[in-house]
């Protein structure tokens, strides 16, 4: 193979090309020698998302199938700037969950697009959000896909818990972050917010709603539908129904350099 082909380029940052064939199937042809002329640390970006999505896909990775070549787009066009870990999490999830036998799904490439337009701090709060949900709420029956049952999923996110999981500097303006996550997840339908501040404010409007009581401020939640599934796909089980969100058998992974404490509460048929 010609050293200057973009596929070399590209192999030589992640252990070889093949890897990348076999994730890309006949779609690995649209990489072409363009990529000769980015700088080392797009091409550490991309072979980094594609680590994540041979990771993810482990044996799977030997069963027929291909990634749609829009989807190869968005990871070479957008993924390759993207230098946070979370983020290129993301973007590798939704790459593994990609891969498919029909030629024309490409569904992949509208959860690309989405994860390139939100913050790192959204992806942060969405992930951990949809994580702490499953941890709450697995195997309790609930199907995430119908309206009843996602009005059972409130949860309340404890400031002590998001100073963990968002891992803030002492420089971060974290009431304007927060802001910015609610609004932003609301806006793409990605999640639900009710009220957050102090725990005065928070137990007033617990008590008007019938919910538990708190014993700090913090936020108050649920997921969204559509929440849920974009989590699925950039967690690389795009394949599952977001009805299985819940199930106890299916093996959820969890990410690296996130600790998840057990300190959220159910707000919904409690206490």
């Amino acid at each position: 193979m010609d050293p200057g082909t973009g596929l070399t380029i590209l192999g030589s940052a992640i252990g070889g090309a093949k890897i990348i064939e076999r994730i890309l199937g006949p779609t690995a042809d649209y990489i072409g020698s363009g990529l000769s002329e980015w700088t080392a640390k797009r091409v550490q970006n991309t072979a980094y998302i594609f680590q994540k999505a041979s990771e993810k896909l482990g044996k799977k990775i030997d069963e027929p199938g291909s990634v749609p070549p829009r989807v190869l787009k968005e990871i070479l066009s957008e993924g390759s700037y993207c230098d946070d870990a979370l983020v290129a999490e993301y973007f590798g999830g939704v790459l593994a969950s990609s891969r498919t036998c029909e030629s024309r799904d490409d569904r992949a490439a509208s959860y690309l697009k989405l994860t390139s337009e939100l913050s790192t701090y959204q992806i942060r709060f969405h992930y951990v959000s949809c994580f702490t949900c499953r941890m709450l709420f697995k195997g309790s029956g609930l199907r995430p896909s119908f309206a009843d049952d996602l009005e059972k999923m409130w949860i309340f996110l404890p400031d002590s818990y998001l100073g963990i999981v968002m891992d803030f500097t002492e420089e971060e303006p974290i009431d304007n972050i927060f802001q910015h996550c609610f609004l932003g997840l609301e806006r793409h339908g990605l999640m639900f917010f009710s009220h957050y501040g102090t725990v005065e404010h928070i137990n007033k409007f617990n008590k008007r709603l019938g919910w538990c009581e708190v014993s700090e401020g913090g936020v108050c939640l649920k997921p969204a539908s559509f929440g849920i599934e974009y989590w699925l796909w950039a967690v690389g089980l795009g394949a599952f129904n977001r009805s299985n969100f819940l199930d106890n058998d299916l093996e959820m992974p969890s990410l690296p350099n996130i600790s998840i404490p057990e300190t959220a509460k159910k707000l919904v048929d409690e206490g």
